[in-house]
């Protein structure tokens, strides 16, 4: 988890130098900040030199993308006002990406540690409800056998490293069971033994088993290539005409 000194000093700017540069960066913002559509969507203000009327379309820790009539220059420097369940985040952020009439694509550029910090509070909970929705249904989930390692700081805050095996797995994540006590809503790191890639999870369930716990581990990205199996969309359903292909 990051601490409160990363949190206030979160400024995630962009270069200025060109437009190669420009686009690197967005490209790397897509690649590292996965954009979720929250549910109920966060209401948008935004103010750049006059009030905008616009609709959160997606939302990440880099940046957003908009619905919109109105139009404005790329690189145009607004401030950003998210507001969800009593809660708000104000940022500042410049357009990256226009779509007339459509939308526009902004890019975080400043924003205080409390602020970060609300926002990374709503995506960790859209992280942890889709893994929760998928575990309750069987087409979601796969019991499998896979030998892991689990790494990060345990409830105490110490840093710990598990080697482990899967009960469950799904698009979204996986149900392991480890010895060392973790805290719901932490983030971990997952590694497969035998493919050596790692993902980034977090806690998203746990429950004591005797002497260890049953956890279950929530990708921060869904539907990443890190099982050997592929599994169906989200909204999938036996109902649809190319359900055979992901079996039944």
């Amino acid at each position: 988890m990051r601490s409160q000194s990363e949190l206030r000093s979160y400024n995630p700017q962009m270069s200025d130098n060109s437009k190669k540069q420009d686009h690197q960066s967005r490209s790397s913002e897509r690649r590292t900040n996965p954009r979720y559509r929250l549910s109920p969507s966060p209401e948008v203000e935004i103010l750049g030199g006059r009030p905008v009327k616009a609709r959160l379309r997606d939302l990440s820790r880099g940046g957003c993308y908009i619905e919109t009539d109105c139009e404005l220059p790329l690189e145009t420097e607004v401030t950003i006002t998210l507001k969800k369940s009593g809660d708000h985040v104000m940022a500042r952020a410049r357009v990256v990406r226009a779509a007339p009439h459509e939308g526009l694509a902004l890019a975080f550029t400043s924003m205080k540690g409390e602020d970060f910090q609300i926002l990374d509070q709503w995506l960790s909970g859209f992280v942890v409800t889709s893994w929760v929705v998928s575990n309750r249904r069987r087409t979601q989930r796969v019991a499998m056998d896979i030998e892991v390692r689990v790494s990060g700081y345990n409830a105490e805050g110490a840093r710990f490293t598990e080697d482990t095996h899967t009960i469950e797995i799904s698009g979204f994540g996986g149900l392991v069971i480890i010895r060392t006590p973790v805290n719901r809503g932490q983030r971990l790191v997952l590694s497969n033994l035998r493919t050596k890639v790692m993902v980034e999870c977090m806690v998203a369930y746990r429950e004591a088993k005797g002497a260890a716990w049953q956890v279950g581990l929530a990708f921060t990205v869904p539907s990443q290539p890190f099982w050997p199996i592929d599994f169906p969309p989200a909204d999938w359903s036996p109902r649809l005409s190319d359900a055979t292909q992901f079996g039944s």
